[in-house]
């Protein structure tokens, strides 16, 4: 019995030990390794502070009415006609960069929240899709040149952009970065549930909780241990193909309007959104797909994001995410020119 007792104890020591060698590695391994400049408002999305609005060539202002909240960018010389509406992801940002690169480009924009400023939704579950009505009412009430109107979204933002077309038949144009072709369960724990509800009822939803064990320890757990990065796709994917009901989850795109166009990474290690774009492509045969090879989910440096409490892998290589960056911009800068005539 002592012989027992002592080989367990060894290889629990063995097992503390080895765990705490691998967390010294890795913290000086991926110390640096977010080289991303992020602007100074990624340090607090909600701080309507410290996002710049003094533009060259660009009249910025806020816009508090009801639940629209965000940033609208008029350009002195406006080129195009109509609006762009943006949005940003899980991290609860309005997308302000992609706003102010179109503004200056000559379009009139939005950088919009989802949740988390006044009158809305402060956690990421449970958000009305009726608060788009706020923002049909300013329009209306507000810009003369008001059509058409195209929203562009990025990761989460993508998938509430989606949604919104399928309600709303004012939206002319989507362009969905890193997409979702489902919805997914919110993101706050405490108040578990779906990420969006419309008319009062949650809309069905791919119950994240619900994933395979064996995703969750190899992709989550283990490197959150032992501080390396996580991956969060195979837990997405495994939700996904262990949900029998999962095509009700699907996102209703079949009678969109909207033209629709699509940018994934083929590396994206967030959540396959190459292959959810497919799926939206199979519901929609006119929407447009520009995957990108080497890119991940972000387009940005070399696939793995430092954020100091947890790593993330986000995938792509720093030569593969710059270049799918540069060519996709210019993807989206001729659909938009194409649409906004």
């Amino acid at each position: 019995m002592k012989k027992v007792f002592f080989r367990i104890f060894f290889v629990v020591i063995i097992i503390i030990a080895l765990v705490f060698i691998l967390r010294i590695y890795n913290d000086k391994k991926y110390k640096d390794i977010n080289t991303l400049n992020f602007p100074e408002y990624y340090k607090d999305v909600t701080n309507i502070s410290l996002y710049p609005t003094d533009i060259d060539g660009v009249d910025v202002t806020y816009v508090d009415e009801g639940k629209m909240q965000g940033f609208r960018f008029v350009p002195k010389e406006k080129s195009h006609k109509g609006l762009v509406i943006c949005y940003g992801g899980s991290e609860g940002s309005p997308n302000f960069e992609n706003a102010e690169i179109l503004a200056k480009e000559g379009y009139e924009t939005f950088a919009l929240f989802m949740f988390g400023m006044k009158n809305q939704e402060q956690t990421l579950r449970k958000i009305p899709l009726e608060q788009f009505e706020d923002v049909i009412n300013y329009i209306n009430k507000n810009i003369k040149d008001n059509k058409p109107i195209s929203v562009l979204g990025a990761s989460k933002g993508a998938e509430y952009a989606l949604n919104l077309a399928s309600k709303y038949p004012e939206i002319d144009n989507l362009i969905l970065i890193a997409p979702s072709a489902y919805n997914f369960a919110g993101l706050d724990f405490k108040d578990y549930g779906s990420s969006w509800t419309y008319k009062g009822k949650e809309l069905p939803y791919i119950d994240i909780k619900k994933s395979s064990f064996n995703s969750f320890l190899k992709n989550i757990l283990v490197p959150a241990i032992i501080k390396s990065p996580i991956s969060f796709k195979d837990t997405y994917n495994s939700a996904i193909e262990k949900d029998s009901s999962s095509q009700e989850k699907l996102i209703p795109v079949k009678n969109v309007k909207a033209n629709i166009l699509m940018i994934a990474g083929e590396d994206d290690l967030m959540w396959d959104s190459l292959a959810m774009a497919k799926k939206i492509k199979d519901q929609n045969p006119n929407a447009k797909i520009y995957p990108y090879k080497g890119a991940g989910h972000i387009f940005a440096g070399n696939g793995v994001l430092n954020l100091g409490k947890i790593i993330i892998a986000t995938g792509g290589t720093t030569e593969g995410n710059e270049k799918a960056r540069s060519e996709s911009r210019k993807t989206i800068d001729a659909f938009l020119k194409e649409n906004h005539k």
